[in-house]
């Protein structure tokens, strides 16, 4: 069964390609005559060992970039205020997880905007899943991704965190078209949970 999205944030995660159409109620990737959607994605990969040596995101970024990729990601800190917050140094050492924060700039019918994203990803054996599973659900993100398989999982967790507000109402128009397969689909605290086996 697919998604139907039902809200704004649920069409942006997982986080689109970079070109995408709306064809017949469905984003794709495939080229069509529908709506088109650009992504230009930046992302930082964040890691335990990073927050362990690390004492803020700025001595993150200080130690992972250099240039015009530092001044842009000082800019996204300064105007969107991202950082590491508590809930994140838990889930990130607590779970092994791996955390990407994506800034990405969006064109929805020649609208622009920007959003903010954490992901969140933890790799596990099923003997922990029902607890990995808890502590993730605990974060309330938008999309919780189940991926399970014997002996292994895979949760992904997306928080949609800032929308420009010009991108966020021309993407309401969008609201109900269909995104990712799911073998089954729960809502949980206003979050969405796509189960795939």
């Amino acid at each position: 069964m697919r998604l139907i999205t039902k809200r704004v944030e649920e069409l942006l995660v997982p986080p689109l390609p970079e070109y995408s159409y709306i064809c017949d109620g469905e984003i794709k990737q495939s080229e069509c005559k529908g709506s088109m959607i650009f992504r230009d994605p930046d992302y930082m990969l964040i890691t335990p060992q990073d927050i362990i040596e690390s004492f803020s995101f700025y001595s993150i970024l200080n130690r992972k970039l250099r240039g015009r990729k530092l001044k842009r990601w000082e800019n996204y800190v300064s105007k969107y205020q991202i950082g590491i917050e508590n809930l994140d140094t838990r889930i990130v050492l607590r779970e092994n997880a791996l955390l990407t924060i994506y800034v990405d700039g969006v064109t929805v019918c020649e609208v622009d905007g920007e959003t903010v994203i954490k992901e969140y990803r933890v790799v596990g054996t099923n003997k922990n899943f029902e607890e990995e599973l808890g502590s993730l659900k605990s974060i309330k993100p938008t999309l919780l991704i189940v991926n399970q398989r014997d002996p292994w999982f895979m949760l992904t967790a997306y928080r949609v965190l800032y929308i420009t507000p010009e991108l966020r109402k021309e993407l309401s128009r969008l609201v109900g078209t269909s995104r990712i397969e799911c073998d089954k689909i729960e809502n949980e605290d206003n979050t969405t949970i796509c189960y795939i086996r």
